[in-house]
């Protein structure tokens, strides 16, 4: 009998792929003492900074009435710091940034230049879309395509005086009128850009710029490929160096390998090379002791910098820089057995198998201000959510050096799909969607974060010559990683059912497939939030689907998108908030569309994590690109909601957990013990499970002693009457360790018409902040439910360990916080806000 074969394999065949960089010959480097390196030739002349900016048609316009803009930057950046344009992010200011770009815009640099590179390339990380480039009076040519080059030679044009002009056309626009209210603009599909700022999803602003960095490089004439480093046998420590070389020449390479976060000593190696023509160098070594990097919640993340120095007697000494951590990843077939159907989709790192806890990553900001700030802020917070992988979904882009370096230092594993969506890549450049996969490739390649390429988001035949390129280029630039055509593909699920089509909640709460990769359910932000991004007049007005104001205008599709049947975004929302509540004013929508999300997404994480038959997941989403009612856990501005907490608790390593196939009670709930690394096996534990109707009276309750064994622990059933059935409203879930408690949960049942979270007796709580604490105790007789910490004045910086709490009667809880000056505690029954120190 034929063996099956995995669908990984079969595409890889199909695909006709090319050898990876680490199949070719092997040269093994030899340890040598500690040297000094010769110095590096290849030396970079930034021309980042101040440029003249100015609006003009097809001929070069005079300059003189030009904004100063710093580059980089998009042009709407440039017109709001030079107060030209109001604050986008604001009402419906956003029009007028979109007005910008549908135009024609010029950029002007002069500078002075002395020689310190050799033989010059000018080079352009990213400009958004379609450019012409002069230097110094001469056309230099266009480039097509927003994630990198141009690239010119420049060695016969520079000067010591030089003025460099690029020109950016209304490229790629087609505009279309939406309605009066907000308009769209499916130009996108005809470039290579990033594609969520042209009105579907949030805002259209169209990006327009140069965005990215400018530079001179130095250019050798050996030819070299930034090197490829990874990890060949992460038990030993070999790690491959690749590059591909183009040129005449023979050399020494020299390597210098260093701990860049933990104590350790300093390895040196060398070795030689030769090149006639094209050659692919396949450089190995081993690293003593190597201390093995992990994602998050399975280990630490010790990371190395590597130097690799290439010396030639006739040419530049050409050293590159890269920092990386030893890790290896393989994907394995579904219960050990592969599927021609299906996709590999039990992921192991250094030899352990780990169940994918994951969420999408979108863009931060839609006019591209995407600063190491907002980056650190976004990031720690999807670390505390207890996630192990972003999606950096198709939606987006590329991210930047820092985004990569970050989730290299916090264990955050990414899964990069390139720029294209919902079968674009049919009328997009193919030139340009290949040139951003292979400059990008090679680019963050080293990241030992980056664990899967995917060619873009919901395409429904991926089978263009473009997507069978970018696989060439995942293979043959790379080859340690999978690569997958899109998602949702061969055995990953999306799902917007209780969405778009208003299903009801249930449908979402029993998602299960090998691996979901895109689900979730729209939410407002925090109070305060919306407060950012409206008027003040609308901050107490009645919710009103129909109305045209700003805070309608901030949500999925402008309030204006009917589906499937004159449904628009409020109808949607309203349709789930108001099961949970009488929504009158702004402070019920955001409490209950929030509860919604949460209630959509929780329930769905927890049953994929339960079954055993399943690999992953990943919610849609964390991150926004500007403020709106959206799928984000953490709005706009960095400030968590509500569900950012409990898919946080959904989410925690050690978790006992009650399977919720139903927002109305069942008579009996599984009772799991999930353990991701078995840090419990072999020790005894108890868990309680505690239930309470609608005036918080306790009417069900159970005990389990268990010892866990695995990851995944069924140990016990909880049981309901029927009357219990239909009075329940609330079940609390906690894991104990003797008398220490370690987990604790809870679930809110039967909500539906009830309006059940606005009747709740009063409980009585008292807050105390001492040293990095918040001591919350209950000093009623009764639950105080859903008890939530905010630090209004500081919440775009303001994190608590735990959130939205369910305090059982004349208890208390301990929560660290990172903010101490300003905390307030409030409840779904509490006699208002008890401020901690403010």
């Amino acid at each position: 009998m034929e063996k099956v074969k995995s669908l990984d394999q079969i595409e890889k065949e199909l695909f006709e792929v090319g050898k990876a960089p680490f199949e070719y010959e092997e040269t093994r480097l030899s340890v040598t003492d500690s040297r000094v390196f010769a110095s590096a030739g290849n030396k970079v002349f930034s021309l980042n900074g101040e440029y003249t900016l100015i609006d003009g048609g097809d001929e070069q316009p005079d300059f003189s009435g030009g904004i100063t803009a710093n580059v980089p930057s998009t042009v709407q950046t440039a017109l709001f710091e030079n107060g030209l344009i109001p604050d986008p992010m604001f009402g419906k200011n956003d029009k007028f940034a979109r007005q910008a770009a549908y135009k024609i815009w010029w950029y002007k640099k002069e500078f002075d230049y002395n020689g310190e590179c050799i033989r010059p390339t000018l080079c352009f990380d990213g400009v958004c879309h379609k450019a012409h480039f002069w230097l110094n009076g001469k056309y230099l040519g266009s480039h097509e395509g927003m994630f990198g080059g141009p690239f010119f030679r420049v060695d016969d044009i520079l000067e010591i005086h030089n003025t460099l002009i690029v020109k950016i056309e209304n490229s790629p626009a087609d505009p279309k009128h939406y309605s009066e209210y907000a308009d769209y603009d499916d130009g996108w599909k005809n470039g290579v850009v990033i594609n969520c700022v042209y009105g579907w999803h949030y805002a259209c602003i169209p990006t327009r710029g140069i965005w990215a960095d400018v530079y001179l490089s130095s250019t050798p004439k050996l030819s070299l490929e930034r090197p490829y480093i990874l990890t060949e046998d992460y038990k030993t420590g070999k790690i491959g160096i690749c590059t591909k070389a183009v040129g005449e020449n023979s050399g020494t390479v020299n390597v210098k390998i260093s701990p860049k976060n933990f104590k350790g000593k300093e390895q040196f190696f060398t070795g030689d090379f030769s090149v006639s023509g094209e050659k692919n160098l396949h450089f190995t070594l081993n690293v003593d002791n190597p201390k093995l990097w992990w994602p998050n919640g399975y280990g630490e993340q010790p990371l190395y910098n590597v130097t690799v120095s290439f010396e030639t007697d006739d040419d530049l000494v050409q050293e590159f820089n890269e920092v990386i951590g030893i890790r290896q990843i393989k994907m394995l077939p579904e219960n050990g057995t592969p599927k021609s159907d299906h996709y590999n989709w039990k992921f192991t790192i250094n030899g352990k198998y780990i169940f994918i806890k994951g969420t999408n990553w979108c863009t931060t900001d839609a006019l591209l201000r995407c600063t190491n700030e907002r980056y650190d802020r976004f990031l720690t917070l999807a670390k505390h959510q207890n996630l192990q992988l972003l999606r950096a979904w198709g939606g987006g882009l590329p991210e930047s050096d820092y985004f990569y370096a970050k989730c290299d230092e916090l264990g955050l594993m990414v899964q990069q799909e390139w720029p294209t969506c919902w079968d674009s890549p049919k009328t997009q450049p193919a030139k340009a969607l290949i040139e951003t996969a292979y400059l990008n490739t090679i680019r963050i390649r080293n990241h030992p974060s980056l664990v899967r390429w995917a060619g873009g988001n919901e395409l429904s035949e991926c089978d263009e010559p473009s997507m069978k390129r970018m696989a060439q280029l995942a293979f043959e630039l790379d080859g340690a990683r999978p690569f997958h055509r899109t998602s949702p593909y061969a055995g990953s699920l999306h799902s917007y059912g209780t969405y778009w089509e208003m299903e009801e909640m249930d449908s979402a709460l029993n998602l299960r497939a090998p691996f979901i990769g895109e689900f979730g359910m729209a939410s407002a932000p925090n109070y305060e939030s919306v407060l950012r991004y409206i008027p003040p007049e609308e901050a107490n007005q009645t919710i009103d689907r129909n109305a045209k104001t700003c805070f309608n205008y901030h949500s999925p599709r402008f309030n204006e998108f009917l589906w499937p049947e004159n449904y628009n975004d409020l109808d949607h929302l309203l349709m789930r908030s108001s099961e949970f509540l009488d929504i009158k004013d702004i402070k019920d929508f955001v409490l209950g569309t929030q509860l919604a999300q949460a209630t959509a997404i929780r329930h769905t994480l927890e049953g994929q994590r339960a079954d055993i038959g399943a690999y992953g997941v990943c919610y849609y989403k964390l991150t926004d690109v500007y403020p709106a009612c959206s799928w984000s856990t953490v709005d706009y501005y960095g400030v968590p909601k509500i569900p950012y907490y409990i898919i946080k608790n959904a989410f925690a390593p050690i978790h006992a957990m009650l399977e919720i196939k139903s927002i109305t009670a069942a008579d009996c709930f599984n009772i799991y013990l999930l353990d991701d690394n078995a840090k419990l096996s072999d020790k005894e534990v108890s868990i309680k499970v505690n239930a309470f109707d609608g005036n918080l009276k306790q009417i069900a309750e159970t005990k389990v002693e268990t010892v866990p064994k695995s990851r995944v622990n069924s140990v016990g059933e909880f049981k309901l009457d029927q009357k219990q059935q239909e009075d329940v409203r609330f079940i609390s879930v906690r894991l104990f360790e003797g008398e220490n408690l370690i987990d604790d949960t809870f679930y809110i049942l039967n909500y539906k018409n009830k309006n059940c979270l606005k009747s709740l007796p009063q409980a009585d709580l008292k807050a105390e902040v001492k040293d990095e604490f918040l001591y919350i105790k209950n000093c009623s007789d009764v639950p105080a439910v859903g008890v939530f910490i905010e630090n209004i004045k500081n919440d775009t910086k303001f994190t608590a360990q735990d959130n939205f709490l369910f305090i059982h009667p004349k208890s208390e809880r301990k929560i660290k916080v990172n903010i101490m000056d300003g905390i307030s505690v409030r409840a779904l029954n509490s006699n208002g806000e008890k401020y901690g120190n403010d």
